[in-house]
């Protein structure tokens, strides 16, 4: 009897979950159960439970978390459409990792090497920004020459009226 009752809380369990495929162009990369679901979306983060609305969404490119029983499993996606209805989300990306596929060695080296090329577009970003203060100082002592030289002059014509 216990166990009748067990299998039919099961099935409302199962029942109540969002079937999940991610396809790339390589074809099925993942498919999956979950309770909730959120991606990263263009205009932000999407949460997707159990009996959501249809929806189609342009995907951004981020971490997709996946949460099943308590357990959440992030998987790498970058681009692509989403799908959505009340029990289903299909995703299109043209790229989806999942952790052990992603080569960690490479992502710090990527990591590091844009980093340094970001500090080094600063540093010219910054000498041009420091060139056209240098421009516009110049431009101010040379006007402010000309006060000089007027002022000068309006002395030495103050001098001749006197005389």
């Amino acid at each position: 009897m216990a166990e009748e009752q067990a299998r039919p809380a099961k099935e409302n369990a199962e029942e109540n979950k969002i079937h999940l495929t991610i396809v790339t162009p390589r074809g099925v990369k993942f498919t999956e159960k979950a309770d909730m679901i959120i991606m990263r979306c263009v205009d932000g983060d999407l949460g997707v439970l159990p009996g959501h609305a249809p929806l189609t969404a342009a995907l951004g490119d981020g971490i997709f978390r996946i949460f099943n029983n308590g357990v959440e499993k992030k998987l790498a996606v970058f681009g692509g459409i989403a799908e959505i209805d009340d029990r289903t989300v299909n995703i299109y990306s043209t790229i989806a990792q999942r952790p052990e596929e992603i080569d960690r060695e490479r992502a710090e080296m990527d990591r590091r090497e844009v980093e340094a090329t970001i500090l080094e577009e600063s540093e010219e970003h910054q000498v041009r920004r420091l060139r056209v203060l240098l421009h516009h100082a110049l431009i101010r002592i040379e006007v402010s020459s000309h006060l000089e030289e007027a002022e000068y002059l309006k002395y030495e014509e103050e001098k001749e009226d006197d005389e």
